[in-house]
C-alpha cells in the first residue's frame, strides 16, 4: 500500500461511511482496483479508517453522546442508591434504545470468519450493491414518521439492528439498511438518521475492539503509521461532509439517486467480475 492509496481509501470510507451506498463494498472495490487484492489482509486498516469516521459521528452529536453517558452513569448511581430507576427518561430510553439496537451484532462476532472471506469477491459485492440499491429506493416511498428515538417503541430499535446486522455483508450499506429500517417501522427522518449514526459507535467500537487479536498476528496488514493516521484523518473529515449531504438528500427525499448509483455500479462490478473469471 502507498501514502496515495491509504489516503484514497481514507476519502472513500469517510464519504461512502454515510452516503448510503456501502462503505465496505466501495474499500473492497477500489482495493482491488489499487492491486491489493487480499483484501482480507487489510481488515484492520478498515477498522481504523471507521474509527476515523467515529469521530465525524462525535464531531456532530456530542452533545447526544454526553447525554447518553450522562444517563448511563445515572442509571448506575440509582442502582447503587437503590433508587427506582425512571425509564421513561428521554435520556434514558435513548441509550436502552441504542443498547437494543446493538444487540444483534453479538451475531456478527460468530460469523466474522466467513463474512471476511466475502471481501475477496467482487462478484458478491456487485450482487450487494443491488440490494443496497433496492432498499435506498424504498426508503424514499415511506412515510409514516410517527415515533422520534425518544418514544419508539424498544422493538423497532431491536428491528433496526436487525438491518444493522444484515449491513455486515460487504456492498450493504450500514447507514442505508438502518435508516430504511428507521422509516420503515414509524421514526422520523431525522430521527431515523441520528439513530443510525448513534448505532454505528457502538457497531465501530465492537468491531475494533474483535480485529485487536489481527493487529498481534502473522497476518496483520502491512500499512505504516502514517498511513493509519492520514487515512483515518481523511475519513473523518469527509465524513463531516458526508454527514450534512446525508441529512440533506434525506429530508428531501431523494434516496432514489443514491439507489440508482448503486444499481450502476452493482451491475458493472458483476460483469467485471464475470468478465474477469
Amino acid at each position: 500500500m502507498t501514502n496515495l492509496n491509504a489516503l484514497m481509501l481514507g476519502l472513500i470510507q469517510g464519504l461512502t461511511e454515510f452516503i448510503p451506498i456501502s462503505s465496505s463494498g466501495h474499500l473492497v472495490i477500489f482495493q482491488h482496483l489499487f492491486g491489493l487484492d487480499d483484501c482480507k489482509q487489510y481488515i484492520v486498516f478498515d477498522i481504523v479508517l471507521h474509527i476515523g469516521t467515529l469521530v465525524s459521528v462525535l464531531f456532530f452529536y456530542w452533545k447526544d453522546v454526553l447525554g447518553l453517558i450522562k444517563s448511563f452513569f445515572g442509571f448506575l448511581t440509582d442502582l447503587v442508591k437503590g433508587k427506582k430507576v425512571n425509564f421513561k427518561d428521554d435520556g434514558l430510553r435513548v441509550l436502552v434504545s441504542v443498547i437494543i439496537g446493538t444487540i444483534p451484532l453479538v451475531v456478527a462476532v460468530l460469523i466474522k470468519s466467513k463474512v471476511e472471506n466475502l471481501f475477496s469477491s467482487l462478484l458478491f459485492v456487485g450482487c450487494a450493491l443491488l440490494v443496497t440499491g433496492g432498499i435506498l429506493f424504498l426508503t424514499d416511498k415511506i412515510n409514516k414518521m410517527e415515533y422520534t428515538i425518544e418514544n419508539m417503541p424498544y422493538k423497532n430499535a431491536f428491528i433496526v439492528g436487525l438491518f444493522q446486522l444484515f449491513a455486515i455483508l460487504p456492498g450493504i450499506s450500514r447507514s442505508g439498511s438502518t435508516i430504511f429500517g428507521g422509516v420503515a417501522t414509524g421514526l422520523k427522518r431525522e430521527s431515523a438518521v441520528k439513530f443510525s449514526l448513534l448505532l454505528s459507535i457502538l457497531a465501530i467500537l465492537g468491531a475494533a475492539a474483535a480485529s485487536i487479536p489481527e493487529l498481534f498476528s502473522e497476518t496483520a496488514p502491512s500499512a505504516t503509521l502514517f498511513q493509519y493516521i492520514s487515512g483515518a484523518v481523511v475519513a473523518a473529515v469527509s465524513g463531516i461532509f458526508a454527514i450534512k449531504f446525508l441529512v440533506k438528500m434525506l429530508s428531501k427525499g431523494k434516496f432514489k439517486f443514491f439507489a440508482i448509483y448503486s444499481w450502476v455500479v452493482g451491475v458493472v462490478i458483476i460483469l467485471i467480475s464475470i468478465g474477469v473469471r
